[in-house]
């Protein structure tokens, strides 16, 4: 299975703030992510590409991501499944409860949709930026180094919204301990300034996630990350401010598809459950595959060709 990540929340303004990855723009022209046109379109060029679903950033309950997520599931046809990468807690003035309260409307709300993705049964839910989950006050760990406090945190959450493990709750990050919660683990960025090539640790990080099933008995994930690039450089501007943490930008040369190739290369001997392509439509940090004034289709034929070598095709 091939999933990519996917990004609900441009608007016609998004295209002229200057914040978008070396002033690139989609091929097919700029758009409203609310319009559903837009993304069933976005769904019929993934399908053709390979992918069998999104991963859909999300943020809380009504929210606009919320609203465009249920029209990803409502619009898919019938072999194309979407998750959701869970994103509540990074809110400003988020809290636990919060935190619990917005799994649960998932849960009750989506996991038993046609189109909600499921492995094995269970649904799929994917989560970012760890570290940053708030405690009943609202208060976050000083840093991503505070990983026990972080881990402590989201045990508690789980204990009250899937104590039984009904689902597959998935990670991201480079931190292992987090599988003593979690079922599986994928990393989100795969190349830094501060990190070149760190997608060559694929090896090492699908390891961490072998070793705690063999310890435990208990079944867990490992996704692959793959990414055709990456250039945020056009982030760093003061309109440009985010909810993301803070970090150096930097830019990953596609190098007309062979730092792609690359990405695959490093990930398929791994055996991964499954792959997490960074990203369908992430125009800020420049890592999308969706066709663009600049790059044209390449990307999604190149996906079209990675994906089926990886499912035996």
């Amino acid at each position: 299975m091939v999933l990519a990540n996917y990004f609900p929340w441009y608007d016609p303004g998004t295209w002229s703030t200057g914040c978008t990855s070396d002033s690139d723009q989609p091929r097919d022209g700029v758009y409203h992510s609310d319009d559903p046109g837009v993304i069933a379109r976005h769904i019929g060029q993934a399908r053709a590409a390979g992918i069998d679903g999104f991963a859909v950033h999300w943020f809380a309950p009504g929210n606009r991501t919320d609203a465009n997520f249920e029209k990803v599931l409502n619009l898919s046809p019938e072999g194309f499944q979407s998750t959701i990468t869970f994103l509540y807690h990074i809110l400003p003035g988020a809290n636990q409860q919060g935190v619990i309260d917005a799994l649960r409307y998932v849960m009750g709300r989506y996991a038993a949709h046609p189109r909600f993705l499921r492995i094995a049964g269970r649904p799929v839910i994917l989560f970012s930026d760890m570290y940053r989950v708030p405690d009943p006050a609202g208060n976050r760990p000083a840093s991503d180094k505070d990983v026990a406090t972080a881990v402590a945190r989201w045990a508690a959450i789980r204990e009250a919204v899937d104590p039984n493990h009904t689902a597959w709750w998935i990670a991201e990050g480079l931190q292992p301990d987090y599988l003593s919660v979690f079922d599986g683990l994928y990393v989100y960025k795969i190349d830094h300034a501060c990190c070149p090539n760190a997608y060559r640790g694929a090896s090492r990080w699908a390891g961490w996630v072998r070793d705690w099933e063999r310890r435990t008995g208990r079944p867990k994930l490992w996704v692959g990350t793959v990414m055709p690039g990456w250039d945020d450089l056009n982030s760093a501007q003061p309109q440009c401010a985010d909810l993301r943490v803070s970090s150096a930008p930097f830019a990953r040369d596609r190098e007309n598809g062979a730092y792609y190739a690359r990405t695959w290369e490093a990930v398929l001997p791994t055996r991964p459950d499954f792959i997490l392509i960074h990203s369908f439509n992430e125009w800020v940090e420049g890592s999308y595959i969706e066709p663009s004034v600049r790059f044209g289709d390449l990307y999604l034929q190149l996906t079209a060709q990675w994906a089926a070598r990886y499912k035996g095709r």
